[in-house]
């Protein structure tokens, strides 16, 4: 009996775990593509959502912690990043500046950012890559602000920003301190 009954505790769990799972999958496809737009649930997506609802199994998440999904185990690094560009005119006068190319899709602007992570190599203290695989960094880099500046007819040049994030630290954020910096890791004109 009570082997059964530890079977059964199991299963519960797990039962909520994959319906929360499949709640948060949806939430996040829906929420994405779906944004703004009026749509009628999946009968699986409904069910989920009303498992997630009740009130002992909203309990149980929320003091587990099974209601936050599994996304915080691992860090996002694209976003410490940031590229800017200033666009500038024949005479030198800045015609506009931007953080980021302009994209037909979501799914585009999501991919953009993930090429970020290779940026991390720019700023690795070990010296592990060799020369080229640094250029390479620097063509992508220059690829971009070619196509951006494609984009604005008058545009005759571009100068990109590559920037880090430097967050505030805990004792920084307690005294008010609630701006972040950016440090310049790299500069091109094209």
């Amino acid at each position: 009996m009570k082997r059964k009954l530890q079977l059964s505790g199991i299963f519960i769990i797990l039962l909520i775990v994959f319906t929360i799972g499949l709640k948060g999958t949806f939430d996040g496809y829906y929420g994405f593509y779906y944004e703004n737009k009026k749509y009628d649930k999946p009968l699986v997506y409904a069910m989920s959502e009303n498992i997630a609802q009740l009130k002992p199994v909203n309990i149980f998440t929320s003091y587990t912690g099974f209601d936050t999904g599994y996304g915080f185990y691992a860090p996002n690094v694209a976003s410490d990043f940031v590229m800017s560009f200033e666009l500038q005119d024949k005479n030198g006068k800045i015609l506009e500046q931007k953080t980021l190319p302009y994209f037909k899709n979501k799914e585009s602007r999501v991919r953009f950012t993930t090429v970020f992570n290779m940026f991390l190599d720019k700023i690795s203290s070990k010296n592990i890559y060799d020369k080229k695989y640094y250029q390479y960094l620097d063509i992508i880099i220059r690829q971009i602000a070619e196509h951006v500046m494609t984009e604005n007819s008058k545009a005759v040049s571009v100068t990109t920003k590559l920037y880090l994030y430097d967050y505030p630290s805990i004792t920084d954020f307690k005294k008010g301190k609630t701006n972040e910096n950016l440090i310049l890791i790299d500069e091109f004109k094209h």
